[in-house]
């Protein structure tokens, strides 16, 4: 056995005194290839800092994985803020990253708080690293983020290092000089001779892993050799020496980057695991034990050797190994690990089992080629066995927007409960009544075909359906009912009719899912023909019942016609006072899945006061991909995005992308979405010069809208089409209409211009953010800074930072000026 001496860890002068550093810089990035021990250094280098660590090991690509550990690394400071971060979700785009870093800011971080990420490399997201970037760009006090890698973080790197924000230690800290070699060894216990020392440096070229481990075969052999490669080294003087006991034992944990004591004792399935462990770490120094996070982890040398030998194992012994760690996973309720370990182990009844237990909570965009194949690989029996599994995976796929996968998977569940016999008779009336509800995804947004089925489904049931999350969103993400149903040019009424039909039976048959939608569709029509009185009671009555059934889906769609009605009566106050707080009550509640929808009616008010510039970033450049909005609702952001361009004079790009806009909102279709790009494209073409090609396009949007009297769309715009209305209502089209809509767009626009006017000039307090704005109110109320964090759960330092920018923004230099604008706001 080698001496304990051999454990002794190596701090190179010139490593500590890097490492100093890291408290003048919000980012460090340590970089080396792996063996040239970085995170050993970096951990003691905290064992002795006195610093606050929240240590994060990075095993995988998988970004909620990432996200999941990262936001439980706050428990110990925030338990509140961690389990904010977790509802939030990763931040895939500007909208969650900008939510989550409001609440980091707010945490008070103990002084020398570092968060360390290790294997940083294998995570490779560049969506973390802007989040990551905007983290230390804000300077939090007291706070540190160190990352390990075998790569440079991302490709802002060298920005970051010219702007003081980053301090990058890389390999050449690492690498051990001569005198070093022979300095390390003798603290181990090995004298080395000149040759000895010669062939060393040049073997290892100052890598210290391979270092320790020639260290340790001379330990044992009393003499040096030279391997072919690292591994054969650990093959050699570790592996090779270990008992069959400890071999079996490290190859059951090896599949994990890191393991708590019991889960080494569930993969073992002996007594004496802990006993294995200690003797391991005591032999060698590959093995250690965190006491913050109470695991166990394997040096990566370590680990990818171990690996090798797993993957030369007969398969079925890997399976066993891979079926433990699926049912290590389930029982603790981590569904993904589990969903890919059951799956690696061709367990496919476990996988099921998997996906029924979590409910498809767990799923979202990233896992969708994962999923796909689960289900593609699983035999047709096991899925059989399995409906409730195949019912959850249809309706993400509907969510992922594959239509053909989703009807192939829907018509394979009808078959295996058609299978179902005798006793399994209730089992499959059940499941019947479920796929109806099912199907009907497939005849969206038809008021009548959904209805159907939805009909069926309750003459099954006859009770609240268990597939159907009445907490999901109803609206796909969509602030407008009329918008998602309005389907066929002339039936507008008819349709708002059917909904009304419709709504009473899908409420029962969900558990009040979706509560208030009709009589949203019915004001939204009152809206769109100009009947704003009428519009006013039905979104009244649709935002009681909408918040009786805890509906924010509904609730919203209530709370934007409310918005679109004042805009016309011209109450900017309302408006901007509603966005502000209905944005806020979204965070305070948590309920993240929101935020996108509510940008969206930000977006569309500012498109229709002709503010481009405040229109969400997401919206304007297209960003659908990583957002909460589903696919059904992707032409309502085309209509704020094309308006967006229109503002911004970007005709030719307008022109050239509305065939792919009319065409997105043609799938279903979605009729207000076609009216309004025709609309734009039409004031694009005209500013172009091409007025017979405008008319035309403009002819496209009145022959769907006139038969229905839907004028709000052309009188909102009224000042890009104006004259080719007056044309062609001079040339005998839909003379009545355009009539119609010239009684409404002179007052309209005039309580448009006061209201742009307004946030122009006027009403300053518009350019604040919502917490910029939170902290004005409390300046006025009179509170000192630290009142003001403490009423706000925001340090000190982050008011005092608002303040400065909110005093820029204004152009004022003091409390007492910023309070006298808040007084003649509040006046106004």
């Amino acid at each position: 056995m080698p001496s304990k001496n051999a454990k002794i860890i190596y701090m190179r002068k010139s490593i500590i005194q890097a490492l100093t550093k890291i408290w003048e810089y919000p980012l460090t990035v340590v970089e080396a290839p792996m063996g040239y021990g970085k995170t050993t250094a970096v951990r003691e280098f905290f064992n002795g800092s006195r610093a606050e660590v929240l240590w994060q090991t990075i095993s995988d690509d998988s970004v909620s994985s990432f996200w999941h550990g990262f936001s439980r690394l706050f428990r110990k400071i925030d338990p509140a803020a961690a389990d904010r971060l977790a509802e939030l979700g990763a931040p895939l785009n500007n909208i969650f990253m900008e939510a989550a870093l409001n609440i980091v800011e707010a945490i008070d971080f103990p002084a020398r708080t570092v968060i360390g990420l290790d294997d940083y490399h294998l995570l490779a997201s560049a969506d973390v690293d802007s989040f990551i970037e905007l983290l230390i760009k804000s300077e939090l006090p007291h706070l540190h983020i160190v990352i390990v890698s075998r790569s440079v973080f991302g490709e802002s790197t060298t920005e970051l290092v010219l702007k003081g924000y980053c301090l990058v230690i890389g390999k050449g800290c690492f690498e051990l000089y001569r005198d070093e070699i022979v300095e390390y060894c003798g603290l181990c216990g090995v004298k080395l001779n000149a040759e000895e020392t010669a062939f060393l440096l040049s073997y290892t070229e100052g890598w210290i892993s391979a270092v320790y481990l020639c260290m340790l075969g001379f330990l044992q052999d009393g003499r040096i050799e030279r391997q072919a490669s690292l591994h054969e080294l650990i093959e050699k003087v570790v592996y090779r020496r270990t008992s069959a006991e400890v071999k079996g034992f490290l190859l059951n944990v090896c599949i994990f980057d890191s393991f708590s004591l019991a889960q080494a004792e569930y993969m073992w399935q002996e007594e004496n695991a802990e006993a294995l462990l200690r003797r391991l770490m005591i032999e060698n120094a590959f093995i250690k034990y965190d006491h913050v996070s109470q695991r166990y982890y394997m040096h990566n040398i370590l680990t990818s050797y171990l690996r090798q030998v797993f993957d030369r194992q007969v398969l079925d012994k890997r399976q066993v190994t891979w079926k433990t760690a699926g049912e290590w996973y389930l029982s603790v309720g981590d569904y993904i690990h589990a969903m890919e370990f059951f799956y690696k182990a061709a367990d496919y009844h476990g996988l099921m089992t998997v996906i029924e237990t979590d409910k498809g909570n767990s799923i979202c965009h990233e896992h969708k080629e994962r999923m796909i194949c689960y289900f593609h690989d699983c035999p047709p029996r096991i899925k059989q066995e399995h409906p409730w599994a195949c019912l959850i995976y249809a309706i993400n796929l509907f969510s992922f927007n594959e239509m053909e996968l989703f009807a192939e998977e829907c018509a394979e569940i009808r078959g295996y409960i058609k299978q179902l016999r005798g006793d399994e008779e209730q089992a499959q009336e059940k499941l019947t009544g479920e796929l109806e509800i099912l199907i009907s995804f497939a005849k969206y947004n038809s008021i009548t075909g959904m209805s159907e089925h939805h009909q069926r489904a309750w003459s099954l049931l006859r009770r609240p359906a268990e597939f159907i999350d009445r907490n999901g969103s109803w609206t796909f993400g969509s602030p407008s009912v009329l918008y998602m149903f309005y389907r066929e040019s002339g039936q507008l009424e008819q349709e708002v009719h059917d909904m009304n039909v419709a709504m009473p039976l899908y409420c029962r048959l969900t558990a009040g899912h979706g509560s208030g939608a009709e009589y949203v569709m019915q004001a939204e029509r009152y809206y769109h023909i100009g009947d704003f009185e009428n519009a006013e009671i039905a979104a009244h009555k649709a935002m009681y019942i909408s918040q009786a059934q805890k509906q924010m889906a509904i609730e919203l769609c209530a709370l934007f016609l409310q918005l679109r009605l004042a805009l016309v009566k011209g109450d900017l106050a309302f408006v901007m006072d509603t966005l502000r707080q209905t944005q806020a009550e979204i965070k305070g509640r948590r309920l993240y899945a929101y935020i996108h929808t509510w940008d969206l009616c930000e977006g569309f008010v500012y498109s229709y006061l002709n503010q481009a510039n405040k229109i969400p970033g997401w919206v304007v450049k297209g960003d659908l991909r990583d957002s909460a909005v589903c696919f059904p609702s992707w032409a309502l952001v085309n209509i704020i995005r094309a308006k967006a361009l229109l503002i911004g004079s970007q005709y030719l790009k307008l022109v050239g992308l509305a065939e792919e806009f009319i065409a997105i909102a043609s799938v279903f279709p979605n009729l207000l979405g076609q009216v309004y790009i025709y609309i734009y494209e039409a004031a694009a073409k005209f500013k172009l010069g091409r007025r017979e090609e405008a008319r035309e396009t403009l002819q496209k949007a009145l022959d769907i809208a006139a038969p229905d009297r839907v004028m709000m769309p052309f009188v909102e715009n009224s000042e890009y089409i104006v004259d080719m209305l007056i044309e062609l209502e001079k040339n005998g089209h839909y003379p009545e209409f355009i009539g119609r809509i010239r009684e409404f767009w002179s007052s309209i626009n005039n309580t448009k211009d006061k209201m742009r006017a307004k946030l122009d000039s006027g009403d300053r307090k518009y350019s604040l953010t919502e917490r910029e704005w939170a902290i004005t109110e409390l300046v006025a109320a009179g509170l000192s800074n630290r009142a003001i964090g403490e009423t706000l759960y925001i340090a000190e330092v982050t008011v005092k930072k608002a303040l400065q920018n909110i005093f820029a923004k204004l152009s004022i230099n003091s409390r007492t000026a910023l309070t006298k604008i808040i007084i003649e706001q509040r006046t106004s």
